[in-house]
């Protein structure tokens, strides 16, 4: 009789706690429902014809198509739990994806996306940001990426996140520079460290 309490216990203890993801639909399961901006659906991109097999690549996710002459973003607001967190981003670039290399579109990037109340700030050219902020907020943390070009698998940017107001509203906001090419975001998880 004592072995199963035991066996129960043993079990609770061997499988692995998952963090819950702060952001809606970070998985893109429900198309881009909960996620404003310049995003696509794979809908977008599916064939009328029954007979034609979707593009792997715009079959999934969040779809970005990169614009020529401004920066392209996607966000989401939701409500933070706690001051800190681990986010993961895993997403794919198409293999013609070029992000410009003019210098000015890098300069005051919260201006460049129409975040005129936050403080700027200048990246390098060919990073796109993640940024967080609270509602109302004039700063907060941002995260560059640099993706690897050519390369149509899956890639991943993961770190941690601090300097958070806990259980307040925030937003996230994915922003891409000028360019050429699709971006697909296959999941983005913001959770407890």
């Amino acid at each position: 009789m004592k072995a199963l309490p035991l066996a129960l216990l043993a079990l609770a203890f061997a499988i692995p706690l998952r963090a819950d993801n702060w952001l809606e639909n970070g998985d893109f399961m429900n198309g881009i429902d909960h996620w404003r901006g310049n995003g696509r659906s794979p809908a977008d991109f599916a064939s009328d014809s029954p007979f034609d097999k979707p593009d792997p690549f715009t079959s999934k996710g969040l779809i970005i198509d990169l614009k020529q002459s401004h920066w392209a973003k996607v966000l989401q607001d939701f409500h933070g739990k706690g001051s800190s967190g681990v986010l993961t981003i895993t997403y794919m670039v198409s293999p013609d994806l070029t992000f410009s290399n003019k210098g000015e579109y890098y300069q005051n990037v919260p201006g460049q996306i129409e975040y005129d109340a936050w403080v700027p700030f200048n990246m390098p050219p060919g990073d796109w940001v993640v940024l967080i902020s609270d509602f109302g907020a004039v700063h907060g943390p941002y995260y560059e990426i640099k993706p690897k070009l050519g390369s149509s698998n899956p890639q991943i940017f993961q770190t941690k996140v601090d300097r958070l107001t806990p259980n307040g509203d925030k937003t996230i906001t994915l922003a891409f520079p000028p360019g050429s090419g699709k971006l697909v975001i296959l999941s983005v998880s913001l959770t407890d460290q």
